[in-house]
């Protein structure tokens, strides 16, 4: 079964996009969060597994669209859904309107994904 050109252009970006911020995160992750020394140990810690989780759900669906396997990317894009969900309700908790909405957007469009892959009997 063949992955929809939109699945496919969407998902490549959703990868381009984790690759570069997972690598922003690790050389200067100050960018994304202000308000937080990342010179502190733990800081730098917590920045670092954070940009590992981008990296490897971005290279998981890189890889799946470089395979041009239905089934691994509907796979790779339910975690990445899954991974937006949880960021919507962190940001809802911590009052962070951006996150709440990139997050929620990012977990509509993953989700419309997945159900495309899924409707076409992957």
């Amino acid at each position: 079964m063949s992955i929809p050109k939109w699945v496919t252009i969407v998902s490549g970006i959703i990868s381009l996009m984790g690759l570069f911020v997972g690598a922003s995160l690790y050389l200067s992750p100050g960018t994304f969060i202000e308000n937080v020394d990342f010179s502190l140990v733990g800081s730098r810690y917590l920045a670092n597994m954070w940009a590992a989780r981008q990296i490897a759900i971005a290279f998981i669906i890189g890889f799946s669209l470089l395979r041009k396997s239905a089934d691994w990317l509907r796979l790779s894009l339910i975690a990445y859904c899954l991974m937006n969900v949880q960021d919507v309700g962190i940001g809802i908790w911590l009052g962070d309107m951006g996150l709440t909405t990139g997050a929620s957007i990012s977990t509509l469009l993953s989700g419309s994904m997945v159900l495309v892959l899924s409707k076409k009997g992957v």
